[in-house]
């Protein structure tokens, strides 16, 4: 054997080796990188679940009141009335007090509810009130004086009366499940109706009130001036309130 050839077998079996290495380290690195990378962004990657066609279903005209005239849905009035309550309560003050300077009023409606079947209506809310009224806090030669200070309060008031309708609300009774036996299996019956809530609304109001001054005594160090530490309030409420329901109305179709 020549010595070039001895010299290209020494170059091949050298060589072979390190490519072969070569090779597979390219390989096992690149299988690494694809793997970290798909990992990564399959976190994000959208998944379909599922699919299907919805098929389509056939439909009957129905007319919801009546045949041959226009319908409108619109809030009905179902009964307005006035109901009149009377209320007292009492104040008690954490300070010595001259005088009531003013007395501001709100009314907060909590609940109105007519009860399905009767014509009893439950009515609940409060009054919020704010007093400003005058403190004594020193007199001397010059005379009296004191602060100017604010009270916030709630007078609740609850009530049930009993109206009627102008027009009567739209309430269909849910009808519960009816099982019919038969020989080998049972029959399910069952309806439902969705009813519209009847609304109540305030339409105005009016609070008329008396205010009565209560353990009246003198002062420490402030002479000829009668300050209260308690207030006792007698009120009178007039709330005018409307009670409306959605309702399919029909309407002759020539009229305006």
């Amino acid at each position: 054997m020549s010595s070039k050839s001895k010299r290209s077998e020494e170059l091949n079996i050298k060589e072979e080796p390190n490519l072969t290495v070569d090779i597979l380290e390219d390989n096992e690195n690149t299988e690494v990188d694809e793997t970290s990378r798909g990992g990564q962004e399959g976190e994000c990657d959208p998944i379909l679940i599922s699919s299907k066609n919805i098929p389509e279903c056939k439909n009957e005209p129905e007319e919801p009141c009546c045949s041959n005239v226009s319908y409108i849905n619109v809030p009905v009035v179902i009964s307005q009335f006035k109901i009149c309550l009377q209320l007292e309560n009492s104040v008690r003050f954490c300070e010595p007090v001259v005088c009531i300077k003013a007395s501001k009023k709100t009314l907060q409606l909590k609940e109105c509810k007519l009860i399905p079947g009767t014509k009893k209506v439950f009515i609940r809310g409060v009054i919020k009130k704010v007093l400003e009224y005058a403190s004594a806090r020193c007199q001397s030669s010059k005379g009296t004086s004191g602060n100017i200070r604010y009270l916030t309060y709630l007078v609740p008031f609850e009530c049930t009366t009993e109206i009627s309708y102008i027009n009567p609300p739209e309430i269909k009774a849910n009808k519960e499940q009816k099982f019919i036996p038969l020989e080998y299996h049972f029959v399910c019956e069952d309806k439902g109706y969705f009813n519209q809530n009847i609304i109540c609304e305030i339409v105005r109001y009016k609070i008329n009130e008396l205010m009565c001054r209560e353990d009246v005594v003198p002062v420490e160090n402030i002479k000829g001036q009668d300050c209260f530490y308690k207030m006792r309030e007698k009120i009178v409420l007039n709330l005018h309130l409307r009670l409306m329901q959605n309702q399919v109305v029909c309407m002759n179709k020539g009229a305006n």
